[in-house]
């Protein structure tokens, strides 16, 4: 195939994931997240690879921008609550030190058990759903009884049991680089922002109390 034909081919998939995409279960998500927003609670975001970098996008977005003016120059006053979010993947000292101490598929868990809560939100991303370090820190978050969200791809994994809403990306793939075992994981990693921007403006709305 051409460049060009992969690249409709990839833009192709994108359109048939977005289509197919389980918005009653991104919606349960949002529900939680108000839910984390009104009692005062932290979000906790976790990630590998790639995706943790976007935690970090979730980190700014979700810790200011439901809390500024629509245009982004001014705050809006102290007296609005405000979101506190925790990004597990954020700190390599901490990363590796736990690894290097508790063992690799405890770094999240290891971050998260001092301090997660009942009023809490845990949220897990995991293509296949079943990445240790992500599954043992959801096992901690349900103990602790936190609210718990998880994105997933494919059939969801073990994260599918273990989240409260488990939003599973659809789909698969035939564009280079995401097949075999692989499968669909670029789309997967769009929809991880995509999901950011989402859930950030509709978190807006009901700070902004347009929200229906």
């Amino acid at each position: 195939m051409s460049s060009a034909e992969l690249i409709r081919l990839y833009l192709e998939e994108q359109r048939e994931v977005m289509a197919r995409f389980p918005v009653d279960d991104l919606d349960r998500a949002a529900e939680l997240l108000f839910e984390t927003h009104r009692a005062g609670g932290t979000v906790y975001g976790m990630a590998n690879g790639g995706n943790a970098g976007t935690v970090d996008h979730f980190l700014c977005d979700f810790k200011h921008h439901p809390f500024v003016s629509e245009d982004k120059t001014r705050p809006l006053p102290a007296s609005v609550p405000r979101l506190r979010f925790v990004n597990l993947c954020g700190s390599p000292a901490e990363l590796t030190g736990l690894s290097n101490d508790l063992g690799p598929e405890e770094v999240f868990a290891g971050a998260l058990a001092p301090f997660v809560g009942p009023d809490d939100l845990v949220l897990a991303f995991s293509g296949s759903g079943n990445s240790a370090n992500v599954v043992r820190a959801l096992e901690v978050a349900r103990a602790a009884g936190a609210r718990t969200v998880a994105m997933t791809k494919g059939d969801g994994g073990k994260c599918r049991a273990l989240a409260d809403v488990c939003v599973v990306v659809p789909g698969t793939s035939t564009f280079p680089g995401q097949t075999g075992g692989n499968d669909n994981n670029f789309h997967f990693e769009d929809m991880v922002l995509s999901i950011n921007h989402i859930l950030v403006g509709l978190l807006k709305a009901r700070v902004a109390g347009s929200l229906a």
